[in-house]
């Protein structure tokens, strides 16, 4: 099975304000009686939070729903995305939030996607 691939006809890249990257989170952290806690890696295989909003007109929010529902089936699938600096994709899955749409005026819309950059 391949993996689906982000549209070229979509937006590569999100808007500046907005956009947030972090470390996912691979620690395993014990209190202690006295002292620091102990801290310990608990896996490598964390997943990375990547967020962001993408500008769309509606042509591209009718490619941006087809692709979410049939191509990823729903949000269940993983997909290669475009790495938001540099060159390349990122494999990324939707993350705890479905994405979600604003209308910022005429023919032109917000779509706030929350990922998750797999291992």
């Amino acid at each position: 099975m391949t993996v689906p691939t982000w549209p070229d006809t979509l937006p590569q890249r999100f808007l500046v304000n907005g956009n947030q990257e972090a470390t996912g989170d691979g620690r395993l952290r014990s209190p202690t009686d006295t002292g620091p806690g102990k801290v310990r890696r608990r896996s490598s295989a964390v997943v990375n939070p990547l967020g962001g909003t993408l500008r769309m007109n509606a042509a591209q929010l009718a490619i941006f729903d087809g692709f979410i529902h049939s191509d990823i089936a729903g949000g269940s699938l993983p997909f290669n995305f475009p790495a938001p600096y540099g060159a390349g994709t990122w494999l990324v899955q939707i993350g705890d939030t479905m994405p979600s749409r604003a209308n910022v005026g005429g023919d032109r819309w917000n779509v706030t996607l929350a990922l998750e950059v797999l291992p």
